[in-house]
């Protein structure tokens, strides 16, 4: 069963990244907005050679693509980042000794907190 679902989470994938691949390729465009060239990809109907259409993004739009667009590639840098992290941990030697995780606490930590602060007058 659970080979089954790797299988077919596999294939949704495939397409998920097929979808993308062919949205970039095939519909990206340009924008100029006060000076500045703003390149996205959206599917959109772009007409014909003598009825061109007018297609444009409010400033709002464009703002959200520029988040979706950070938000995305920094969660893909986290991703490989932490898989690449990994996979070289656990074939050096800090993988193999039980007493070196307790040296590495630090690394493992999921709180994103300061260290403690100490208030002296």
């Amino acid at each position: 069963m659970k080979r089954r679902q790797n299988k077919i989470t596999g294939y949704l994938f495939l397409l998920l990244f097929l979808g993308y691949y062919a949205s970039i390729t095939l519909f990206s465009h340009t924008h100029i907005v006060d000076g500045v060239t703003i390149v996205h990809s959206h599917p959109y109907k772009s007409g014909s050679g003598k009825n061109p259409v007018n297609h444009q993004h409010t400033s709002n739009g464009f703002l959200l693509i520029h988040f979706i667009s950070n938000i995305l590639t920094t969660i893909s840098f986290l991703a490989i980042s932490i898989g690449a992290y990994k996979a070289v941990l656990r074939k050096s030697d800090f993988g193999k000794l039980e007493e070196n995780f307790s040296d590495l606490s630090v690394l493992y930590s999921y709180t994103l907190r300061a260290p403690p602060f100490k208030y002296t007058r």
